[in-house]
């Protein structure tokens, strides 16, 4: 694997290539989200520029719910899952009856509402989760930027009547 020959390297020459190497991915990842389906699914993407994946998840019957996964150090780390208000601004509360994906509470680290899942790094992070390292779920089916944002969508779908 490239990331482990960097032995020895430069550390600066070193972070640039962890760096590009994880745009390489994030780029494949979201490169594969086109307008058709995230019209389908009723996604509205603010950004999608390395290392921010902004996404509005709109319902006629809902309230929108804004995320903004933050994958700068994609995919050694599982991205940070920010939720938003539409406006960009911080929520305070999550959205009603989604169950335990959206965590209420406030994450010890970010002092924020938090996603509670796989593949978040709020998540794993967590003291109650720190056995689930993202080591277990990197690189399998539904552990891509994409797969993790249709598990929240279903999530927050399921409330959305």
């Amino acid at each position: 694997m490239v990331k482990s020959s960097l032995n020895g390297a430069h550390p600066k020459a070193v972070a640039a290539m962890l760096k590009a190497l994880s745009k390489v991915e994030f780029d494949r990842d979201v490169g594969r989200l086109d307008d058709r389906t995230a019209e389908k699914y009723g996604w509205r993407v603010i950004s999608s520029t390395f290392p921010i994946f902004d996404v509005v998840f709109e319902h006629e019957s809902a309230q929108p719910v804004r995320l903004r996964l933050i994958c700068e150090d994609w995919d050694d780390l599982p991205p940070s899952i920010e939720i938003l208000n539409e406006d960009g601004t911080y929520a305070t509360k999550v959205p009603p009856q989604v169950g335990s994906v959206f965590n209420p509470s406030n994450h010890p680290s970010t002092g924020r509402v938090f996603v509670c899942m796989r593949g978040a790094r709020e998540y794993h992070t967590h003291p109650s989760h720190l056995n689930e390292y993202w080591a277990n779920y990197r690189g399998k089916s539904g552990m891509d930027i994409l797969g993790i944002v249709c598990q929240l969508w279903r999530a927050w779908k399921r409330a959305v009547k």
